[in-house]
């Protein structure tokens, strides 16, 4: 009897001598693959937008799901040192958490990787050149109409702007809409700037981080 895969076995199930298939399937003992190893997780809606987006600039589509590399590391590891590629997307997002769920495949020769490990994912897509405008994420705030930015108009009147939100970039956040390049947003003492009230603005200079890639 062969296994349909190499692993380890882990229990019998039934000892030597004992009567199996008798009246239905025996399961005679559990095997674990080890290598290569699957790791599961799921992503938002946005970034699944965000992988389809990046197969297609490269001139592939769901069918090439072997393209898009995966990242993991351990919880005393630092980055993601162990690397492989997607191996399975569900076809569907489920509509009760607005995820969906990928399978990644990587190669783990020393063993490493033991089944059942918590780790953290990372798929790196190449970057794309684009502008954009990005406050600190500390400025943003929500109410119920959704995020907004205090920003100080032309009197030096304090306007809330309802906006929409992308990416992170550090601690900064893109602003997809609702924001223009000439506007002045409040980013310290957010308590104390009321809107409608007028206020004596201070110019500051924001400086963007650059992070390691992120899937979040």
């Amino acid at each position: 009897m062969t296994a349909p895969f190499d692993g380890v076995v882990t229990a019998h199930q039934v000892s030597v001598g004992a009567l199996v298939g008798a009246n239905a399937p025996t399961t005679l003992a559990t095997i674990v693959q080890i290598d290569p190893s699957y790791v599961s997780f799921t992503i938002s809606e946005q970034d699944v937008l965000r992988i389809r987006a990046s197969l297609k600039q490269a001139g592939l589509d769901e069918k090439h799901l072997d393209k898009v590399p995966v990242e993991i590391g351990l919880m005393n590891e630092t980055g993601y040192p162990h690397a492989g590629h997607l191996d399975y997307a569900t076809p569907m997002v489920d509509p009760s958490t607005g995820t969906l769920t990928l399978r990644g495949l990587l190669p783990n020769p020393d063993r490493v990787l033991l089944p059942g490990f918590f780790v953290r994912v990372r798929v790196p897509l190449p970057s794309q050149k684009t502008e954009a405008l990005l406050v600190p994420d500390t400025a943003l705030g929500t109410d119920q109409a959704g995020r907004y930015l205090l920003v100080v108009d032309k009197n030096d009147v304090v306007q809330q702007r309802t906006v929409s939100t992308g990416a992170r970039v550090g601690s900064l956040r893109v602003i997809a809409t609702g924001l223009q390049p000439d506007d002045r947003v409040v980013v310290s003492g957010l308590q104390r700037a009321v809107p409608g009230e007028k206020v004596a603005p201070q110019a500051t200079q924001i400086t963007a981080e650059t992070p390691p890639p992120d899937k979040s």
